[in-house]
């Protein structure tokens, strides 16, 4: 009990450290930002602090190495400014509202559920309340994945990417409005670079590591994670990627990590993991599957060089590869 108050005092202390650091910084700037030589927020918590030597090189918030900039020409001193079209703007903020009612959907839907088990316990004007809200929750969800829908379907017929993916069974006009405000086809010079801005790079328990950023963007990875599903569900062109991945699987001796009953990470041979983890492992292989074929067919259409896929770059010529057009893409 001791130690994690101290840890918490602690935790306060640092916190009001970068503050008074961000204080004493800006008053040295004149109250203006060091990347763009714009006037800072007045409010300086809107402002951001950026390390001259950045954190993965050891870089730590000092004086020395501390300069304070307003959170826009930060973004483009790290590069990861996206400079969107006004529909992709709407587009973008579509979604960001999406992501917000959803967020409150599932809370208000998990307390009902606890409810339910009895975990939780509520008087019955709270109860009432709550089905009332999610209800009118519900409806805005559904009111705005309209909107979300109808804008990707008015931007098909000036983007030939969209309408291209739109084209391909079971790939829905949601999965293609992520895609469009969050994949920057410029930036990606292979396919593989899809893979690691989603976080499909690595296996899920690899994904994260103490101290450093990454993870890549769990938004896109949820809603290619739902795309899998309805192409195994809605028997989508991807599907036989599944069942040749969990077939393969499933007599593989490969040696895996995987988790056991208790939880805990082992090693042992892909055919004996859990059922769970091979369907896991053969939904990925749809989402990067997807997002090979978006990228090809993005890069394409944009006139961007397109390096070879996988299996003809490492594999060599005797590793047959499906092109896009062959799972409905037009390009």
């Amino acid at each position: 009990m001791l130690a994690s108050l101290l840890k918490g005092l602690l935790y306060k202390q640092n916190i009001m450290s970068k503050e008074e650091l961000k204080t004493k910084i800006s008053k040295r700037q004149k109250n203006r930002c060091a990347l763009s030589d714009n006037l800072l927020p007045s409010e300086l918590s809107l402002a951001d602090s950026h390390r001259k030597n950045p954190k993965m090189n050891g870089g730590i918030y000092t004086e020395e190495n501390t300069v304070v900039s307003d959170p826009i020409a930060h973004m483009i001193e790290h590069g990861n400014l996206r400079l969107r079209t006004k529909q992709m703007d709407d587009l973008k903020i579509l979604i960001d509202d999406r992501e917000q009612i959803m967020k409150l959907r599932n809370k208000v839907a998990n307390q009902l559920l606890a409810f339910k088990r009895g975990t939780d316990i509520f008087s019955k004007d709270t109860l009432e309340f709550l089905n009332i809200q999610l209800k009118d929750i519900e409806n805005k969800l559904a009111e705005i994945s309209h909107l979300v829908e109808k804008q990707v379907k008015q931007l098909a017929q000036v983007d030939p990417l969209i309408k291209s993916a739109l084209g391909v069974k079971s790939i829905g006009p949601i999965t293609i409005a992520y895609c469009s405000v969050y994949i920057d086809l410029e930036k990606a010079r292979h396919a593989s670079c899809l893979w690691s801005y989603t976080g499909l790079h690595k296996p899920s328990h690899e994904r994260y590591e103490k101290n450093i950023a990454g993870g890549g963007n769990k938004r896109l990875r949820t809603i290619l994670y739902t795309m899998a599903d309805s192409q195994i569900k809605g028997r989508g062109p991807y599907r036989e990627v599944y069942d040749r991945t969990k077939e393969r699987l499933a007599k593989s001796e490969k040696i895996v990590k995987s988790r056991n009953t208790q939880g805990k990470l082992i090693e042992c041979m892909w055919k004996d993991a859990k059922p769970g983890h091979r369907h896991g492992a053969a939904l990925r292989k749809i989402m990067k599957h997807f997002l090979a074929d978006y990228w090809m067919v993005g890069r394409t259409l944009m006139g961007l060089p397109v390096s070879p896929l996988y299996p003809e770059a490492i594999l060599g010529g005797n590793h047959r590869t499906i092109m896009p057009e062959e799972r409905g893409w037009e390009y």
